[in-house]
């Protein structure tokens, strides 16, 4: 059955042949094995053009295939790993083959876009021309010097074409390739996190006023909307109310209005805590101010009753804070507030 091999082949060829026929002829059912493959990829051009003759186009493109699929698995890695901040030396190693019986003249072959030259190849065919010729293979080598950054990653991709591929081109489905390097953090690496807040406590207010140590600290709560609510009266040095106002939507205005009585006293108002938002300076009495006039520094503002409309407008914080001073003994005083709701 062997009879069509021609005395000039040699003793390898007729081996190689003989395991491979029978396979060949049934496609749907390859049994060639990684041994007779790669003793086919050792031939010689010449030799493999001779024994893709004698078996035929159809046996030669699955063979074709065969051979695409292990090259395909073989060669270097598709992936590797880098340490962040030491300089590293990438190789790339770029081969192409002519799986076919045709040959190709001049190739395209492409990495990262960049065309790579035809006569820079390290070729198998023993010659230096522009024509990739059954089973040979070119091969580019070259190195990329890198420092990576932690979660980076390096790509690298290539792509080869012959001419006319849509229609001559019987499998476009390995003509490009890619690889990929991830940038790890170095032994022992660390996450640092930083954050800053502020906040108030112990505010004495303006100066020349009660210190924190001095005012009474009271809390009350302001939920009703369009309606004055009356705090708790005071009297002497300091008295601090924090009101929580977090039942209320954001846009909501607010109100104060308030009554000193005789004997002099200041309304402060701070939205959010610590932030000055209303000072009404001393208000009461000018003849019971001139009587003590060092308790009150700056002098005095205005009567006893007077008020503030639209204090500030609610933001994100939840409390608003109302501070009365009374530095002189005796004093009584009054105030409310009133939430504006939108």
């Amino acid at each position: 059955m062997y009879s069509k091999f021609k005395s000039t082949v040699s003793t390898l060829i007729g081996l190689l042949a003989v395991s491979m026929l029978p396979v060949l002829a049934v496609a749907q059912q390859p049994q060639i094995g990684v041994e007779q493959l790669e003793r086919y990829k050792a031939l010689s051009p010449e030799q493999r053009q001779k024994i893709r003759e004698i078996i035929g186009a159809e046996q030669a493109a699955h063979l074709d295939r065969l051979l695409g699929g292990s090259n395909q698995t073989s060669g270097g890695n598709k992936q590797a790993t880098i340490t962040a901040g030491v300089p590293t030396r990438l190789t790339y190693t770029v081969v192409v083959q002519n799986l076919s019986g045709v040959p190709v003249v001049d190739p395209v072959v492409k990495d990262n876009g960049n065309i790579l030259k035809n006569d820079e190849a390290v070729k198998t065919g023993g010659n230096q021309d522009h024509v990739l010729d059954v089973g040979e293979t070119w091969t580019w080598t070259y190195h990329v010097d890198v420092t990576g950054k932690v979660g980076e990653k390096i790509l690298n991709s290539v792509t080869v074409q012959g001419p006319d591929d849509q229609n001559r081109d019987s499998d476009l489905g390995n003509n490009s390739d890619s690889t990929e390097v991830v940038v790890l953090p170095p032994p022992g690496n660390y996450d640092l996190s930083v954050t800053k807040s502020v906040s108030t406590s112990d505010q004495s207010g303006p100066g020349g006023l009660p210190s924190d140590k001095d005012t009474e600290k009271r809390d009350d709560v302001l939920d009703q909307c369009n309606t004055w609510k009356q705090a708790k009266s005071g009297g002497y040095l300091g008295t601090k109310d924090t009101w929580d106002i977090g039942t209320l939507p954001q846009g909501t205005t607010f109100d104060i209005r308030y009554d000193a009585l005789s004997v002099p006293d200041r309304y402060v108002v701070q939205y959010p805590a610590g932030v000055t938002v209303f000072d009404s300076g001393w208000r009461g009495s000018q003849s019971r101010l001139d009587q003590k006039a060092h308790l009150y520094p700056g002098g005095l503002a205005g009567p006893g009753k007077g008020e503030k409309m639209g204090l500030f407008t609610k933001g994100a914080s939840n409390s608003m804070v109302v501070v009365v001073y009374g530095p002189e003994e005796g004093t009584r005083w009054h105030y409310e507030v009133r939430a504006n709701c939108p």
